[in-house]
């Protein structure tokens, strides 16, 4: 059983704050490597980090004096989160904890509340010392009207090839790196568990921090300090990890002799037909077992062959070049489909058959959609059962589950998207118990100074942090989409963004050393997720790539979504609003929700891709389910079933009440308005030339659904305001549905404010538009956009009626 280190408590201060008779346990580096010493008369210790030598310096020179208010309690802290946690342990310890403590520098003054002394001389820091610290270290060290600093003379759209300077020494701290996975073994991934607080007490502090001024400081328990959570402070933390955004994939890299990451060997092949001919069983005369026997009937060998090398070489090359961007979570780079465990290769090859690219032909494309379905049905249950699918589990299991469950829910059939709802939990069930996602301690790391080695573990700590950032963006975003409930919160994610592309991509260690080196020599530095997202709700821009931006946005949704709940259920309970009430929470996201477009506009310029695209997806999504529930859209419009249960009449009539009032509300002009917005930018020129919208082909996640709801709410609004059409208009061809949708978009959608949608007229003259859409959605290869399809069919046959 491999060894687990235990979780570290979030009770580390600094050495004169409470327990002082316990002896500091000794870092195991030589004496040398203490290069950071305090330079206070009479001390003498020294430390590795520039912020462990920081936080001791408060104990000389505390900037701000720290006072317990618990009865007969005199003791005083140099740093808030430390007073605020001992104050909880009165209450949490009893008694005892009075006794058990001793602190050095208590004082003899009456209590106060927290009273705060501004000291007249605070800790003195190098300009090498301050490089260390990270984005919200250095903005504590501020005013608080001070904003945070930003990194200048670098390019956003990448590091410039004169920027790369000769390394020497390369990956200059190797222990750190080691260091650094192995802290991914022993911190917990999600911070909820490590803490002994009530988880309402939590979200509320959280709100309350959000929403405060900018400056504010993290609570205790919202601290991104290295020893409550993560390792951000690591110094090869700070080597590798920045950000400035991704360039999308291009077929080139894919097919780059140099990685060829789709390239499967024959043998690996006859593992992966191994194991699907004698563990992916079914019943006798079952459908699946029908369809088993279809999909290996005929020649395996015939390149033509759905099971063929060369096709299955066309899955994993799908899966890189329409998915991957979309969500990194694997290192392409180091990529080799022979050593890939073959539970998470058919992960890969599942999603690319899903999406193998129209140049296929639609025979090939279909009977692919079908293998993808059949590995997919079979595949959860034979990760349940491997040996790696228990706490700890590894990276590998993580990455597996996490593409499965992007498949079932957007992919594919009704059953398998259910199915992926129930076990959403089970895999952040996984990640949160115990303390480890991959099954080694730093114990078992190799003492090697190796930099390939050393590179390869920074991999999977990068790797590992990106699989909860990935968690995360399904839950909420699923949630937003479907009506899921959301199972994360945004507390509990103390990571920093992911790292920039170009050390993602970096095909060697000497590479990554020439990276890392630019990226020092401009001054760029990793942001705090948490950080990122105050940011973005102060109109402040953050640094970061694609992903870390709709890492972000996952952020505002979540929030929004965990917001609304806790409003309604204080509602319900007639308790007064927290946090000025929902007016005031939801015009400061609504107005993050543009902040977060337009520095993700000033990032990419004004050139059309994959993550421009992306953009308006997450943004019309934010705006429209600000405004409205797609599940009060869906029964209005005639939807039979909804989660598994069956609409009943009564049902409706709420839902039509409730869908006739909204309607004259401002929120529904608001999501009116998005939601024309997104349409038009999806049939425009520049993304459909051809003039026709094709689901079927359309690889960006989520897009297909979004416009779903985005239809959903114009005929929504419009059908309730104004019924139905009188005459309804004879569109009888696909080209005559286009020309009446673009003639609706046109005209009602390029309105400059969403008051306008008052005065209009012909607010439901979107027939075209849905018979557009439903058209589409019923060539699809996923089968929840048929049934979307057969919902806009109601729609339709309400404007007709």
């Amino acid at each position: 059983m491999p060894m687990v280190l235990p979780t570290v408590k979030a009770d580390i201060m600094t050495e004169t704050e409470e327990q002082p008779s316990k002896r500091r346990r000794r870092s195991r580096r030589a004496p040398s490597d203490r290069k950071f010493e305090c330079t206070h008369e009479g001390c003498g210790k020294s430390y590795s980090r520039a912020e462990h030598l920081y936080r001791h310096q408060l104990n000389h020179a505390p900037k701000q004096i720290f006072r317990c208010d618990f009865p007969n309690c005199y003791r005083s802290f140099v740093r808030q989160d430390l007073c605020i946690r001992h104050r909880e342990r009165h209450t949490t310890r009893g008694s005892q904890l009075q006794k058990r403590d001793s602190f050095a520098d208590s004082h003899d003054d009456p209590p106060k509340s927290l009273i705060q002394q501004t000291s007249p001389s605070s800790p003195s820091m190098t300009p090498a010392d301050y490089s260390f610290m990270t984005d919200s270290q250095q903005n504590r060290k501020s005013p608080p009207s001070t904003s945070y600093p930003l990194s200048s003379g670098i390019d956003t759209t990448g590091i410039p090839v004169s920027g790369y300077t000769d390394f020497s020494g390369v990956l200059s701290q190797p222990e750190s790196m080691l260091d650094l996975d192995s802290m991914s073994n022993a911190y917990p991934i999600f911070g909820g568990e490590t803490y002994n607080r009530s988880p309402f007490a939590m979200a509320d502090d959280f709100a309350a921090w959000l929403f405060s001024e900018p400056m504010a400081p993290l609570g205790y328990g919202m601290m991104p300090l290295v020893q409550n959570q993560f390792y951000m402070n690591e110094p090869s933390y700070n080597n590798f990890c920045t950000v400035i955004p991704q360039h999308p994939m291009s077929m080139t890299s894919i097919l780059d002799s140099g990685s060829l990451p789709a390239i499967i060997s024959e043998e690996k092949r006859q593992e992966l037909l191994q194991l699907m001919a004698t563990r992916f069983n079914e019943a006798a005369y079952s459908a699946n077992a029908k369809r088993k026997d279809a999909l290996m009937d005929g020649d395996l060998d015939n390149d033509r062959h759905v099971l063929s090398l060369r096709m299955m070489q066309a899955y994993i090359g799908s899966y890189w070049y329409h998915f991957h961007s979309q969500l990194p979570i694997l290192h392409q780079p180091t990529f080799a489909a022979d050593r890939t465990p073959n539970l998470l290769l058919l992960a890969i090859m599942a999603i690319g058959a899903a999406t193998l690219d129209k140049v296929h032909g639609q025979v090939a494309t279909q009977t692919a959609a079908e293998l993808a379905s059949f590995i997919a049905w079979h595949l959860r249950w034979e990760i349940f059962m491997d040996a790696d699918f228990r706490p700890p589990a590894r990276l590998w299991v993580f990455q597996a589950l996490l593409l499965l469950e992007v498949y079932e829910k957007g992919f594919s059939t009704r059953s398998l998207h259910e199915r992926a709802h129930i076990h959403h939990d089970t895999t952040l069930t996984l990640m949160r118990r115990g303390s480890s996602l991959i099954g080694r301690s730093s114990f078992d790391s190799p003492d090697t100074k190796e930099e390939d080695e050393s590179w390869a573990h920074w991999i999977k700590a990068e790797a590992t942090r990106r699989v909860a950032f990935a968690a995360f963006v399904l839950d909420s975003t699923h949630a937003t989409m479907f009506g899921h409930s959301a199972k994360m919160v945004a507390h509990e994610l103390r990571l920093p963004l992911p790292c920039d592309e170009a050390l993602w991509a970096a095909t060697s260690a000497a590479e990554v050393a020439r990276v890392q080196t630019s990226l020092q020599s401009h001054g760029v530095r990793p942001v705090m997720f948490l950080d990122g997202l105050k940011r973005t709700l102060n109109g402040q821009p953050v640094r970061t790539n694609t992903f870390g931006r709709i890492i972000l946005m996952a952020g505002l949704l979540s929030v929004t979504w965990h917001l609304n709940q806790r409003d309604l259920q204080v509602s319900s309970l007639g308790v007064g609003q927290t946090l000025g009430g929902r007016d005031k929470w939801r015009t400061a996201l609504l107005r993050a929700f543009d902040n977060w477009r337009r520095d993700f506009d000033e990032a990419l310029g004004p050139s059309v891709s994959t993550e421009s695209e992306s953009r308006d997806v997450l943004h019309g999504l934010a705006h429209m389910a600000s405004h409205v529930d797609i599940a009060d859209l869906q029964i209005f419009a005639g939807a039979g079933r909804l989660m598994g249960r069956s609409i009943t009449a009564r049902d409706y009539s709420t839902a039509r009440e409730k869908t006739d009032r909204w309607a004259k509300k401002a929120s529904a002009r608001d999501a009116t308005f998005y939601a024309l917005k997104f349409l038009l930018a999806c049939f425009s020129d520049s993304a459909t030339p051809s003039g026709e919208y094709v689901a079927r082909d359309d690889y960006l996640l989520n897009r297909p659904w979004v416009m779903y709801f985005a239809a959903l709410v114009v005929w929504c609004y419009g059908f309730a305001l104004d019924g139905p059409l009188r005459p309804p208009p004879a569109l009888t061809t696909p080209a005559e549905h286009r020309q009446d949708m673009q003639a609706f978009l046109q005209r009602i959608g390029g309105i400059s404010e969403p008051n306008e949608l008052e005065g209009i007229k012909g607010r439901n003259q979107c027939l075209g538009l849905l018979m557009v859409l439903r058209d589409s959605f019923l060539q699809s290869r996923w089968e929840l956009l048929g049934e979307a399809a057969r919902l806009l069919d109601s729609c339709i046959a309400k404007l007709q009626s």
